[in-house]
């Protein structure tokens, strides 16, 4: 069966609303569900004729950037294949030294220090990927990606809806996941406040790279109600107005500060981009700000989310603090080819000298370092050039309007997030990165005039 654009265009929108919106694909299940609705989904696009020719073009006019996410890739299936345990004592000391401690009669062991959650992670890759792969061909024109963007920024608004709902009622335990440490934040299905922040945070993101492709497309400089009506904008600073109640109940502290640095952000674009500082787009932001500020602060309390930031210090983040230099030290430990994906929680349990009672961690709250430690100095150079190649075809044509909206709101987005990784683990969780993913790919885009 061969199914048409605009088909395959809404099944992707299905695809992610379903891995991002249950606990956020956080099990090894919904991560093995996740891929193969990708691989399904991937397959369909290749069965029809005029997709796949496109594919191709997508793959050969980035070629340099796919190949090298291919290594990455492959990078990571070395790291979970079986090798004799005497190639360790070359390749990974400190792999041997811990595999020969263990008196088990094994004669292979992965560099992973825990293979069958590193399978998962890889998994996860394949699907940005596919991600990569697709989401250009689909997507080609304005009006799809601004169509994507309303989606998402409509996905984000129902969750934030039912998470303020349940954080009204106490939110209450269910069969994805409790709710013991969260029942006064807005979490909904998520594993925590501050995955659910970023996620939120993201679908902002989508709503206001809407306005911002809207305005630009249009050159409006004044917009009445009717019009705002017919072109969506309307809509957008509805599911943005909730968008921020969810992200401010979420008490998250970093997924605040990024929000209020995506505003910021906006507001810059709009004064370098627009003639006029004070035009629909940034009216839309400064309201969204003075929104929170005044009047959700009197109706939420902002004084609960400025409390958590006065009574941050070295002492209250002692725990997360000690879990990012425990993660640095085997990130030195396991320098070269790292000690796989996913493993942190097997480093933790067998090399931290935990106190009873106290809960295993399975992410080091530094997304940085626990990266590094999970793919060593090799892994983090393939990276490095994916990431290098990737940026060097954002900026290609930025001359061109649409191409510095590309540059300047996705390059804002990747530095918020970057600085938000070193206090946090979101961009570990399944769904968040996927969602990253689609966002990212947008700059892969050749945006087309005519139709399809």
């Amino acid at each position: 069966m061969v199914l048409k654009k605009n088909l395959l265009r809404n099944i992707f929108l299905i695809i992610i609303a379903l891995c991002v919106s249950f606990n956020a694909s956080n099990t090894n299940v919904l991560v093995q569900l996740s891929s193969i609705y990708f691989i399904t989904f991937f397959l369909l696009c290749l069965k029809n004729k005029e997709v796949l020719e496109d594919i191709k073009k997508n793959y050969f006019n980035n070629k340099i950037f796919f190949v090298l996410f291919f290594i990455y890739l492959i990078y990571l299936i070395i790291q979970i294949i079986p090798l004799p345990l005497s190639f360790f004592k070359i390749i990974s000391p400190i792999n041997y030294e811990l595999y020969s401690s263990i008196k088990i009669d094994k004669k292979f062991w992965s560099l992973s220090l825990n293979p069958s959650n590193s399978y998962f992670k890889i998994l996860n890759i394949i699907n940005f990927f596919i991600i990569f792969l697709t989401f250009p061909v689909l997507f080609y024109r304005s009006k799809h990606l601004m169509r994507l963007l309303l989606f998402l920024c409509l996905l984000g608004f129902c969750h934030a809806v039912f998470a303020t709902y349940w954080m009204l009622i106490g939110n209450p335990s269910n069969f994805l996941i409790e709710k013991i440490h969260y029942l006064s934040s807005s979490t909904g299905l998520f594993v925590n406040r501050a995955v659910f922040g970023t996620f939120l945070m993201l679908c902002a993101f989508s709503g206001l790279y809407y306005m911002a492709l809207f305005f630009q497309k249009n050159e409006a400089a004044k917009m009445d109600l009717f019009e705002q009506i017919k072109s969506n904008i309307i809509y957008i600073r509805i599911f943005i107005i909730f968008l921020t109640i969810g992200i401010l109940t979420t008490w998250s502290r970093i997924a605040n500060f990024s929000y209020f640095l995506i505003l910021l952000s906006s507001v810059m674009y709009s004064k370098i981009s627009f003639k006029k500082f004070i035009n629909p787009f940034s009216i839309v932001i400064l309201f969204i700000l003075v929104f929170d500020i005044l009047i959700l602060g009197m109706i939420f309390g902002n004084e609960k989310l400025v409390d958590r930031y006065i009574e941050t210090s070295i002492v209250s983040e002692a725990t997360r603090i000690s879990l990012s230099e425990f993660g640095f030290v085997y990130f030195k430990k396991f320098w070269l080819f790292g000690y796989g994906s996913g493993a942190f929680g097997s480093v933790y349990k067998l090399f931290y000298d935990m106190p009873e009672g106290l809960m295993l961690a399975m992410h080091a709250h530094n997304d940085v370092i626990e990266l590094l430690g999970e793919i060593g100095i090799v892994g983090s150079l393939i990276l490095i050039l994916t990431i290098i190649t990737y940026f060097k075809k954002l900026i290609q044509n930025i001359n061109q309007g649409r191409e510095f909206l590309r540059f300047f709101l996705i390059s804002s987005l990747f530095v918020i997030l970057f600085i938000q990784s070193f206090v946090d683990y979101s961009l570990h969780v399944p769904g968040i990165s996927i969602f990253l993913a689609v966002i990212l790919s947008s700059a892969l885009i050749q945006f087309r005039k005519i139709n399809k």
